[in-house]
């Protein structure tokens, strides 16, 4: 097989990445992605400020928004976002002369620097312009631009988005007055349409409330993609569907914090003490070992003594080594999932010991947190640490990942 050497042309001079190899390919991704990228990206936003400001685009008879989605081959929605972020990290200047400073400054500033991308900038321009930021007085306004700038030096876009939206609806939390933006009172409305054919439509518009409890029941009866291979929406209409079934045959519908759906795990308490390298499931399969300790993090434990022939003579109650008010305390000061940017609630989460529960670690605040199911098997799995300082949790990356492997936490606002 022939060896297809890989070419850039960055400032440093190199010519090929062939001799790259391990931790240098991950070293030269990241350089390629905080440096070279951002500079080139970073430029493009100063070229579209200049061509806009100056009139470039306007003289050929074409506005903004559409000239940069043409040249940068880009979405007409994307290239608004891109042109107001321009329009916002550099200076103006009004038709009297007049220079004016960039609205988000701090930003402007990281942004020159490198230190943060222009998605980040993208995240905050658009938060910022919300009309719930809107309602911020101008103080407030730019202490939160400004935190906003720091926050990006350590989240990824998606992350600052998680946490910039929280912080925005936290500081407006009486929202718009009566009749403000359109939005006095949101009936409840719901139009049933059958079809001739057979099945028929669902249309309606709901108010907050009664949205977040359909919403809550959907995706507690949700079935996960990988089990019926549908889209979100297909699976969306399933579980409504299967829910008005439900409610009908028991008159109630499902209530959240019952008994979760479980697996059974069968082994011996030595098994439990030594952290058996797997375990077999109730139907046969074999768990693996990181699949086991995550289990055992937050699960139910029924004792049961065996006599002759290994039957069973006595079967004691089931005990949960997370307790509900234990639960109740952590979902109040990790609001969810404790890992940053990610914005799974309470119920959809797990309790991980810090030090696992079957090495004696204690099931208690300052050695418990929440992390949803994806984390939590990244915590297990992938050489990240995590621990708890001055009574929030921490991760640190593995150093693959982050070679200063500096902690992550989330903003203790929450």
């Amino acid at each position: 097989m022939t060896e297809t050497a890989l070419h850039t042309d960055t400032p440093n001079g190199m010519s090929t990445l062939h001799a790259c190899a391990g931790q240098e390919l991950i070293d030269r991704l990241q350089y390629e992605r905080h440096h070279i990228q951002r500079r080139s990206r970073y430029n493009e936003l100063y070229l579209i400020s200049r061509l806009d400001a100056e009139g470039e685009f306007a003289e050929r008879g074409v506005v903004a928004k559409a000239a940069v989605a043409d040249i940068l081959q880009i979405k007409p929605a994307e290239a608004y976002k891109v042109t107001r972020l321009a329009r916002n990290v550099f200076p103006t200047v009004t038709l009297t002369g007049e220079t004016l400073a960039p609205k988000l400054p701090c930003t402007a500033a990281a942004l020159a620097d490198y230190t943060i991308d222009p998605a980040h900038g993208l995240v905050i321009d658009i938060v910022l312009n919300s009309r719930a930021a809107g309602r911020l007085d101008p103080s407030a306004w730019s202490s939160v631009e400004q935190t906003f700038s720091e926050w990006a030096h350590t989240l990824s876009p998606h992350q600052l988005a998680v946490e910039a939206h929280w912080l925005i609806s936290h500081l407006d939390q009486d929202g718009p007055e009566p009749g403000e933006d359109g939005c006095d009172e949101l009936l409840n409305e719901l139009w049933l349409t059958p079809n001739p054919d057979g099945g028929g439509w669902i249309r309606g518009t709901l108010d907050a409330g009664s949205f977040e409890e359909i919403k809550r029941a959907v995706l507690a009866t949700l079935l996960p993609e990988e089990d019926e291979r549908k889209t979100l929406p297909e699976r969306q209409a399933d579980a409504l569907a299967e829910i008005c079934s439900h409610s009908l045959d028991e008159g109630r519908l499902p209530a959240e914090g019952g008994v979760r759906p479980h697996v059974t795990v069968i082994m011996t308490e030595h098994d439990l003490q030594q952290k058996a390298r797997g375990a077999q499931l109730e139907f046969g399969g074999k768990a693996p070992a990181s699949y086991l300790r995550a289990m055992l993090c937050d699960c139910g434990i029924t004792p049961v003594v065996l006599g002759g022939k290994s039957l069973p003579i006595d079967v004691g109650y089931e005990s949960r080594t997370a307790p509900t008010g234990l639960r109740k305390a952590l979902s109040v000061r990790d609001r969810g999932c404790a890992h940053p940017g990610c914005a799974r609630p309470p119920h959809w989460c797990q309790v991980h010991h810090v030090i696992e529960w079957s090495a004696g670690g204690p099931t208690d605040l300052d050695n418990c947190m929440l992390l949803c199911k994806q984390h939590h098997r990244m915590i297990h799995t992938s050489g990240w640490t995590v621990t708890i300082r001055d009574g929030w949790p921490e991760f640190i990356p593995p150093k693959w990942l982050d070679p200063t492997q500096t902690a992550r936490r989330r903003p203790t606002y929450r």
